[in-house]
């Protein structure tokens, strides 16, 4: 367990090395022009659309992060070769995988905690009340970003070219955030199996179950319940998604 801490915190240290913490900069202009050029609009709607940029932001950003530098985690340490010595020491390949699973993980818990400040701190200068129902909307996103991490890190075990793994990681969050047209394909083309149909939706992982945006935006309450359901979903998910992963990975051949 101390080697995958190992390994997490120096994912973690790496991860910020490379800038990615800079798309914080981004996120706090947004938030502040978006409080400058929504001041003319009602307390009511001008907090809404705060919320909803605010929140829609971190899932976007935490999703570019967990996709591209969530797939080259593994590649870039083969491509760089700088896997072989490491594998070489008392450190197994299932601890060198979660290692970095964990530390991408921590990275987009850390950018989402600041962005959670940053939004509360554009609701309180904007004279608005800070709101603790947005923490509902937070954590889900954090679940379905974990999700596309493991993804992610699954493709770059399986292919060899991490520009395909990208592209095969955006396809399937793509199509996860679209399930419902996934699910009325027939009535689009008929000549689709049912099948076929109901195994790509039972299959695929459905983003919108990590999507409490709009509803936390309009000022309603996530039940615990629902917040637990949506936990078990998305840890059972990522919990098949890494054991795929970590198989491929034990199995790839790196000479």
């Amino acid at each position: 367990m101390s080697r995958i801490f190992a390994v997490a915190a120096n994912t973690f240290r790496e991860t910020v090395r490379e800038r990615v913490l800079y798309n914080l900069v981004f996120f706090a202009l947004l938030m502040t022009l978006s409080g400058l050029l929504l001041g003319q609009l009602s307390i009511r709607q001008d907090e809404k659309i705060i919320k909803d940029v605010g929140l829609a932001a971190m899932d976007f950003f935490g999703t570019l992060i967990a996709v591209f530098i969530g797939v080259g985690l593994v590649s870039k340490e083969i491509e760089r070769r700088s896997l072989y010595p490491l594998l070489a020491k008392p450190l197994s390949r299932d601890e060198f995988f979660l290692g970095k699973f964990a530390g991408l993980a921590f990275t987009l818990l850390v950018n989402l905690a600041v962005m959670t400040v940053g939004l509360y701190l554009t609701l309180v200068l904007t004279g608005r009340q800070v709101d603790p129902l947005l923490l509902a909307a937070v954590y889900p996103i954090f679940l379905g970003l974990t999700l596309v991490v493991a993804f992610a890190m699954l493709f770059s075990t399986v292919s060899s070219s991490s520009a395909l793994a990208s592209v095969f990681t955006v396809g399937v969050v793509v199509a996860g955030r679209f399930t419902d047209v996934i699910r009325n394909m027939r009535q689009v083309a008929p000549g689709i199996p049912p099948w076929a149909v109901d195994l790509l939706y039972a299959v695929l992982p459905n983003f919108r179950n990590f999507d409490f945006k709009d509803r936390v935006a309009f000022g309603d309450a996530v039940p615990p319940e629902v917040l637990a359901w949506v936990t078990a979903y998305g840890v059972a998910y990522v919990g098949v998604v890494l054991a795929i992963g970590l198989a491929s990975f034990r199995s790839r051949d790196f000479q």
